[in-house]
């Protein structure tokens, strides 16, 4: 979470960042100075449980369900968010935290997520990958998505 707060000081937004372990548990919230407390907070944990919930990305679920722009799909997405009351949110900025299991790599148990909250979408989720990838050379950690689509963070 640390990581990703000093990350997002290059976007000069205020922002919060939340970390789930595999059960959806609270590991760590961080709030930065200016950051509202309320909208951000809940976001930033929506965006995290997302990942949990559904083992993937919040933006794998909105283009999953929203990304056709069929209204059947959207109509589905809109009831999942209602069944699960707000735990799940259909937009980008949380990222699945997933650890090697075997010694040749190719199993992967999820260990986590982080879902970031305050900036735009994209941003949001550059700045939950890099935490996460900053983390990666001390203990094989991988992420879903495995790279992000942010184009204005570098």
């Amino acid at each position: 979470a640390s990581i990703a707060a000093v990350a997002a000081l290059a976007t000069r937004k205020p922002m919060c960042v939340t970390v789930l372990d595999s059960a959806g548990g609270i590991l760590v919230q961080k709030r930065m100075d200016g950051c509202p407390d309320g909208a951000y907070v809940k976001i930033s944990y929506a965006k995290a449980r997302t990942c949990i919930h559904l083992r993937t990305s919040s933006r794998a679920f909105r283009e999953k369900y929203t990304g056709s722009g069929e209204v059947a799909k959207f109509t589905q997405a809109a009831g999942m968010v209602s069944i699960m009351e707000g735990e799940l949110v259909p937009v980008s900025g949380g990222v699945l935290i997933r650890s090697t299991s075997s010694a040749d790599g190719s199993t992967t148990v999820v260990v986590g997520a982080i879902g970031v909250s305050g900036a735009a979408a994209d941003e949001d989720e550059y700045l939950a990958w890099k935490g996460v990838r900053a983390m990666t050379s001390k203990g094989g950690l991988s992420t879903v998505p495995v790279n992000h689509c942010c184009k204005t963070l570098k």
